[in-house]
């Protein structure tokens, strides 16, 4: 899939992380879903971090404070794929821990109340983004935990790297690959 560059591209790459991130955890056999616990995720855990990243970024794209980034000049997909990745990875593991712990399915979650959640934040983040004029995604700032400072186009392409971060993560798991680091 080539890299998201305008809004149209950003929406559509967020749309189809949806879908697929759909499709991935409806498949998931209950036993597996939520098999974890707040150090070693479930599929849930990771589903419901997904469900309140975009719930989070959309208040944010929903804000009419929102500063104006100190360069007002984003950076390719690519190079915001790579600096996530360079922060998750410089990142103490005591801290993305403690970060992780954070994340709790609720006793009683089903997967389909999970999934419906995640599609509705889903949605609700790119009506947010949708909103906002080509160019002003370039001359705001949002803060990003580790990444710091970012344009807003930068998080929207953050978000697009991030679902297919934890979708690799959860592949993986299934498919009896130790943790990873998360994000």
């Amino acid at each position: 899939m080539a890299h998201p560059v305008t809004k149209l591209e950003i929406l559509a790459a967020l749309e189809s992380n949806a879908s697929s991130l759909a499709d991935l955890f409806a498949a998931v056999p209950d036993a597996r879903m939520f098999a974890g616990d707040s150090d070693h995720w479930s599929p849930a855990h990771h589903l419901v971090h997904l469900t309140r990243s975009s719930l989070a970024i959309r208040r944010g794209l929903g804000s009419e404070a929102l500063p104006p980034h100190s360069t007002a000049r984003s950076r390719a997909y690519a190079e915001v794929r790579d600096a996530a990745a360079a922060s998750l990875s410089a990142a103490p593991k005591d801290r993305l821990l403690e970060m992780g712990r954070v994340v709790v399915v609720e006793p009683g979650a089903r997967r389909d109340d999970l999934v419906s959640a995640f599609l509705a934040a889903s949605a609700e983040l790119r009506a947010a983004a949708a909103a906002w004029d080509e160019q002003a995604l370039d001359r705001h700032a949002m803060k990003h935990p580790l990444l710091g400072e970012l344009t807003v186009r930068e998080m929207l392409f953050f978000c697009v790297f991030h679902e297919r971060h934890h979708a690799k993560g959860v592949r993986a798991r299934l498919d009896g690959v130790p943790d990873a680091p998360r994000a």
